[in-house]
């Protein structure tokens, strides 16, 4: 009987030695896993941390930029009201340069008219009667 207990015994020291042995390989996986899964989410935060600074500077230079693309905007907007502006003046300059040259090429009329009138009612003069000319008197030398 001491032999059986003995042999039971030792069976199942045996047996509860193996169920430790792989109660351990079970645990110590299971240690790697939450370990490689704490490596992951901590990849993962430091990650989002970049992406969120790479966002926050994306968004400063973004803002920059449409602050920018507003005042070109601004400064075009008032280039169109001064080319206006200079087109208006242009094409009243342009106008009264005709109505000027209209005015000059009608008065130019009215002078050679009136001129021609004149002409035409004055008689032709008469040539001047000669007249002796005068004796001039002589250098005195030294």
């Amino acid at each position: 009987m001491k032999d059986i207990i003995l042999a039971v015994s030792l069976l199942l020291v045996v047996g509860l030695s193996v169920a430790v042995v792989r109660f351990a390989e079970k645990s110590n996986k299971a240690g790697k896993s939450l370990d490689e899964e704490r490596y992951s989410r901590m990849v993962a935060e430091e990650t989002l941390q970049k992406n969120d600074a790479k966002l926050t500077t994306l968004s400063q230079e973004l803002k920059e930029d449409q602050d920018k693309m507003s005042k070109i905007q601004d400064i075009l907007d008032q280039e169109k009201g001064v080319n206006a502006d200079l087109k208006k003046q242009y094409d009243e300059l342009t106008e009264a340069k005709a109505d000027l040259e209209a005015k000059l090429q009608t008065v130019l009329q009215q002078k050679a008219a009136a001129v021609a009138a004149l002409q035409s009612q004055v008689p032709a003069p008469a040539a001047p009667p000669a007249t002796k000319p005068s004796p001039q008197p002589a250098a005195v030398g030294h």
